[in-house]
């Protein structure tokens, strides 16, 4: 059985700023992109083996899109008994959804993103594209295809990123 807390980023072409350093009496000045073209990245982390994976480059959050991350993730563990953690959106709760086999959805309680280490994931990959302006949609999604296969390559990282205490402790009471 493998235990995976899910979720979706939106990213795009719309600029993202975040602190940064600047010498005494200088103020940091950053370029503004206003421009509305959007993706979504869907993420799976496990957070007991420090496991991941992720499809980019959806053009919406959906239940179709949804459904196929999810046939994709079961595909890459297919001996495996998939338990996967979601928040509640609409789009999450479609009885297509629920039929897969050996794949278990198990809903968070609803405004509740801080039990998501997914969500904790999407941060840090946040920061890495924070205060750039990006000439394409493209452009933006090689940067953050470039940190994601950082963490793949870095089960630990995952793991002290989103290994949660409460989650350790309930999983080793469960199991």
């Amino acid at each position: 059985m493998e235990l995976f807390f899910m979720d979706e980023m939106r990213y795009g072409l719309m600029s993202n700023y975040r602190r940064s350093w600047s010498k005494i009496g200088k103020r940091t000045e950053w370029k503004n992109q206003q421009e509305f073209e959007n993706g979504y990245l869907y993420s799976a982390i496990a957070p007991l083996s420090g496991e991941s994976f992720h499809l980019i480059g959806f053009e919406d959050a959906n239940s179709s899109n949804t459904k196929r991350f999810l046939e994709k993730l079961k595909a890459e563990h297919p001996k495996k008994h998939l338990v996967v953690l979601l928040d509640n959106a609409p789009f999450h709760k479609l009885k297509m959804l629920r039929t897969m086999e050996e794949l278990r959805l198990v809903f968070l309680p609803p405004y509740s993103p801080q039990l998501n280490p997914a969500e904790r994931f999407f941060e840090e990959l946040r920061k890495t594209t924070a205060n750039q302006i990006f000439d394409t949609l493209g452009a933006h999604e090689k940067k953050i295809e470039k940190k994601v296969v950082e963490y793949i390559n870095d089960t630990e990282a995952v793991k002290r990123l989103a290994g949660y205490d409460w989650i350790v402790k309930q999983y080793e009471k469960v199991f």
